[in-house]
């Protein structure tokens, strides 16, 4: 097989399982009982972006999309820094902490708009 063919499908690939893994929705039920379970679905959700963060940044890394990893950094990363630098020993730490949390779904939400552009 061509070497060119073989890394251009390679790419498609990584794309398709990003894209996959980042258009995956719960159903409004489902959502309705984790608003019951709040503290419940807050820990899902941040064990669920602490997982998939490591497979989303590899395949950024392997796509050499150098910009949406230097992106990750600064919406995600430094702003938790800061909050735990700044708010670790107040009383608005926890409120404070989900802030890089509703960034990361933001990011993975634009990064789902753009991921189905490369892909067609």
């Amino acid at each position: 097989m061509d070497p060119e063919l073989l890394t251009v499908y390679s790419k498609n690939q990584n794309l398709k399982r990003l894209h996959y893994w980042l258009k995956y929705e719960l159903s409004s039920s489902a959502l309705l009982l984790l608003s019951w379970l709040w503290g419940f679905a807050i820990l899902l959700s941040t064990i669920a972006a602490a997982v998939f963060t490591p497979f989303m940044i590899y395949i950024l890394f392997e796509e050499k999309k150098f910009g949406w990893i230097i992106f990750f950094i600064i919406m995600i990363i430094l702003p938790a820094i800061t909050i735990t630098i700044l708010f670790l020993h107040s009383n608005y730490f926890l409120v404070l902490a989900l802030i890089p949390l509703a960034l990361f779904y933001f990011y993975c939400f634009l990064l789902r708009l753009t991921v189905s552009d490369w892909l067609s």
